[in-house]
Order: C-alpha cells, then sequence, then structure tokens
C-alpha cells in the first residue's frame, strides 16, 4: 500500500478574514442639574465670604475698640477660666494682629475669593465651561489667604490671651482652613466630574454653533 499524502492550503485574505478591533465607547449622560446645584451653593458661600471680608476691614481701620464691647466679649471666657484677661490686653491683642497685617490680609483675599466665587457661580449656573475654573482660582486665594491671615491673628492671640478665648482663636484659624478648602473642592468638582463637564462641553459646543450662526 502506498502512503496518501494530502496537502493543505489556506490562502486569507488579510482585507476581509481578520476582523478589526471593535471600540466600545460608554456614553456619559450630561448632568445639568448638579453643576447648578453647586453654583447656589457657591453663590450662597460667596456672601458669606464677602461679609466676613467686610468684617476683617473694619476691625483693621478700628483702633479702639470700645470697652463695652470688650467686656461683654470676655464676660464669658473669664468666667470660665483662672486667669483673667483685661481690657488692655485685649486692645493690645487687637493692636498686634492689626500691625501684623493679619485682617488686612484676610480682608482682600477674601474679597478678591468671594467677587471670583459670584462671578463663577453665575457663569457656572449658565452652565459656561469659565464658571468652575474663575470659582476654583478665587476659592484657591481665598485659601491661602485665610490661613495666612488668621495665622498671623493666632500668632497675636498666643502673645497676649490665654485660656479659652485663646482656643477660639486657634480654633477658627482650623475652621477658616477647613471651609475654604471645602470651598475650593466643590468649585473644581465641575471640571472633575464627567457627566458636569458632559454638560458643560455641551453647552459650549451650543455656543460656539450660534456664534457660528450669527456670523453667517
Amino acid at each position: 500500500m502506498q502512503d496518501k499524502k494530502f496537502d493543505f492550503s489556506i490562502i486569507m485574505d488579510d482585507t476581509d478574514s481578520i476582523p478589526k478591533d471593535v471600540e466600545f465607547k460608554i456614553p456619559i449622560q450630561a448632568d445639568k442639574k448638579g453643576p447648578k446645584t453647586i453654583a447656589v451653593l457657591l453663590f450662597i458661600g460667596a456672601l458669606f465670604i464677602l461679609f466676613q471680608a467686610y468684617q476683617d476691614y473694619l476691625h483693621h481701620n478700628l483702633d479702639d475698640i470700645p470697652r463695652a464691647q470688650v467686656e461683654t466679649l470676655l464676660e464669658t471666657p473669664n468666667s470660665q477660666s483662672d486667669e483673667q484677661i483685661t481690657y488692655d490686653q485685649y486692645q493690645q491683642f487687637h493692636d498686634d494682629a492689626r500691625d501684623s497685617g493679619g485682617y488686612i490680609i484676610r480682608a482682600i483675599g477674601l474679597f478678591i475669593c468671594g467677587i471670583m466665587l459670584s462671578i463663577g457661580s453665575v457663569n457656572l449656573f449658565r452652565l459656561r465651561k469659565s464658571g468652575p475654573i474663575i470659582s476654583t482660582s478665587g476659592a484657591g486665594i481665598g485659601l491661602l489667604s485665610g490661613i495666612y491671615g488668621s495665622n498671623l491673628i493666632k500668632i497675636a492671640s498666643d502673645e497676649n490671651l490665654s485660656g479659652a478665648l485663646l482656643l477660639t482663636y486657634e480654633i477658627f484659624t482650623y475652621l477658616c482652613g477647613i471651609c475654604m478648602f471645602v470651598c475650593t473642592a466643590f468649585a473644581a468638582l465641575p471640571l472633575i466630574n464627567a457627566r458636569a463637564r458632559e454638560a458643560l462641553n455641551q453647552n459650549n459646543k451650543v455656543s460656539l454653533a450660534r456664534s457660528a450662526s450669527e456670523e453667517e
């Protein structure tokens, strides 16, 4: 018997037989409600920041604090501590805090922050991409100036005050930093969240299309 030999040949067509990679993209649904909610919260926060900036500006321009106001302020801390804080000590604290520039640095920084947050929140509510960029920049300025100014005021309190009132200014320094950090995070959230970013991009495309049609 003779062995039979079989020859097999396979002809492959490069164009048809090899499938191309197929890319599957998950569509991102735009979220317009989220950015608008954040815009409202940022606008409310901007009002509080502007109010604090105004208070710091008044403190910077105030030479002598009224004795009645200081006595009312010191009534509770003095009742909780054996070390009594006098009017002269508190006045010296105020003078040192003002001379260090703590009040005016915080006032200017928070004023700029409040204005930029107001403008940015309005643009964000209108789903403009510049909104979160302006808001984040303003919140960053408020964060740096708020922490630096509050730290200068805290140094003045460490040198002149004691007891519960000293702890109050220390807590206020941390509280200012935390609040401004949260504000910065909220302002940057529409730039990070994919659905919110898609809503801003869609609105930007609509604006560009309208501008192009108006030019034609």
